[in-house]
This record gives C-alpha cells, sequence and structure tokens, in this order.
C-alpha cells in the first residue's frame, strides 16, 4: 500500500530527473561511436576501405581483361561507392539525430513535465488518497471503498477529484 503522498515523491523526483536531463541535452555533449562527427583519415577496415570488401566478388569475369589495371580501376570505383555512401549514410544519421535532440525530446519532456506535476497536484488536493499496487485499486485511508486503479499517467486533476468524490460517497 502507499499513499499519494509517496507517489508524489516518486514524481517529485522523475521530474527533477527531467529537468536534469533537458538541461544535459542542451549542454552539447561529446559524441561516440556513430552519432560522433567524422573525422579526416583513412576508412576503418584493411586497406582502408570500409569492411575491406573484395570487389568483383560473384562477378562473372570470364571474357573481361586480364588487365590488373582494370581490376585495380574497379576497386577504386568501388571505395569511391562505398566512401560516397558512408558519407550520406552519417549525413542523414547526423539529421535524424539533429530531430531527435531539437524537436522529439523536448515535446516528450514537456509531456513527461505535465504529468508529473498534475501527480503533484492531486497529491496536495488528495492527501488522504492510497493505492495497493498489488490489487491495482485505489482507496481512501480510513474507508471502505475501492476503485481500479487508473493509469497514472493520464489522470488529469479533474479525473482525481471525481474519483475522489466517488470514494467519499456512502
Amino acid at each position: 500500500m502507499h499513499s499519494i503522498q509517496e507517489l508524489a515523491a516518486l514524481a517529485s523526483s522523475q521530474l527533477n530527473q527531467v529537468q536534469a536531463q533537458a538541461g544535459q541535452s542542451q549542454a552539447g555533449q561529446v559524441r561516440g561511436g556513430w552519432e560522433a562527427e567524422p573525422r579526416s583519415g583513412p576508412l576503418p577496415g584493411p586497406g582502408g576501405f570500409g569492411g575491406g570488401a573484395v570487389f568483383n566478388r560473384g562477378y562473372d569475369t570470364r571474357g573481361m581483361s586480364s588487365n590488373p589495371l582494370d581490376a585495380l580501376g574497379e576497386d577504386v570505383a568501388g571505395a569511391a561507392i562505398s566512401a560516397a555512401m558512408g558519407f550520406a549514410a552519417r549525413a542523414i544519421s547526423r539529421r535524424v539525430e539533429r530531430t531527435m535532440t531539437e524537436r522529439v525530446m523536448p515535446t516528450l519532456q514537456a509531456r513527461q513535465q505535465t504529468v508529473l506535476q498534475a501527480q503533484m497536484e492531486i497529491a496536495q488536493r488528495h492527501p488522504d488518497l492510497c493505492a495497493c499496487m498489488t490489487d491495482k485499486v485505489i482507496f481512501l485511508a480510513g474507508g471502505s471503498r475501492v476503485l481500479p486503479m487508473p493509469n497514472l499517467m493520464t489522470v488529469t486533476v479533474e479525473q482525481a477529484d471525481q474519483m475522489v468524490a466517488q470514494l467519499r460517497d456512502t
């Protein structure tokens, strides 16, 4: 059994974490891995060509020139295409990351803050409201009536007022 005050304390803690995360994401962190900015120098892999792919694998080479310069030209062309695809992929991933950072995350954080603030206001208005997580019911301290526990992420203050009124009716 938990009092609404305990749930409000948890909501307050979560709200502080959300606000701290919002400050960190806007501070411009150093990123690594796939989020890192591209660097100059050879590409990773054997020979500096991505994963060291062997070009012409699977092709029928009968009737093709046996001139090693032709094969070298095909390998260079393949490496150039691989490098261009890598740059395009990094540009796309940076754009997606920027959209997530600038648009999606602030929207989600604002929604979470709204929900947590509503939970704290409910706790202030109805300090005698309790919840049993095991049985998934809510009730008033000292009362004998119970209601099914709603999804706490979607309950508005007005809905909480209505539930408390139902619990107080005899």
